[in-house]
C-alpha cells in the first residue's frame, strides 16, 4: 500500500495532539515500535512521551518500510509538508484540518472519554492546566455536528 505523508500526519494530529512542530521534528530514534510511544521535544525544550494506538502502528510500520528513515533523520521533512498536506485534506473533506484543530480535539475528545485532566495536559505538554482547560472546552458537541454533517453528506 502506497502510504501518503499525510495520514502519518493526520492520524499523529489526532491521535497524540501533537504540536506541527513536535510532529515534524520526530526521528525514528525518537520512536519506540514494541512500546508504541514515542519521545517528543516539546516547547521550551521540555520532553515527553506519548504513545500511539493500533492504527497509528500500522501505519507508522508501513511507512516507515517504504520511507525507510535513518537515526537522526525525521520521519516528516518539515512542517511545511504538515501543513500544505492537512490544508489539502481540509480542503477534500469541508472539514478544518491544522494541527492545531487536531490538537483541541485530541483534548476535548479525552476529556470527554474520562481522561483526567492532568493526564491530558502531559499528554499535551501544557505546563499550565489552565491551558489544557481552554483546549478542552473549545470544541463542543455543536462543533462535533457540525463536522459529522460536513462528512456524511
Amino acid at each position: 500500500m502506497q502510504l501518503f505523508t499525510g495520514q502519518i500526519d493526520s492520524l499523529f494530529a489526532a491521535d497524540k495532539g501533537l504540536r506541527r512542530k513536535e510532529l515534524a521534528n520526530i526521528t525514528l530514534s525518537d520512536i519506540n515500535l514494541d512500546d508504541r510511544v514515542i519521545t517528543v521535544w516539546g516547547k521550551g525544550a521540555k520532553q515527553r512521551v506519548v504513545c500511539y494506538g493500533t492504527v497509528s502502528a500500522r501505519y507508522m510500520s508501513e511507512y516507515l518500510d517504504e520511507t525507510e528513515p535513518k537515526g537522526q533523520q525525521t520521519i516528516i521533512p518539515n512542517v511545511w509538508v504538515i501543513t500544505n498536506l492537512l490544508k489539502e485534506l481540509g480542503e477534500k473533506t469541508g472539514i478544518k484540518c491544522n494541527a492545531h484543530s487536531f490538537r483541541r480535539t485530541f483534548a476535548t475528545e479525552s476529556v470527554r472519554n474520562g481522561m483526567n485532566l492532568f493526564h491530558v495536559q502531559s499528554l499535551l505538554g501544557h505546563s499550565s492546566l489552565t491551558m489544557t482547560r481552554i483546549y478542552a472546552e473549545q470544541v463542543n458537541s455543536e462543533d462535533a455536528i457540525k463536522a459529522y454533517k460536513a462528512i456524511v453528506k
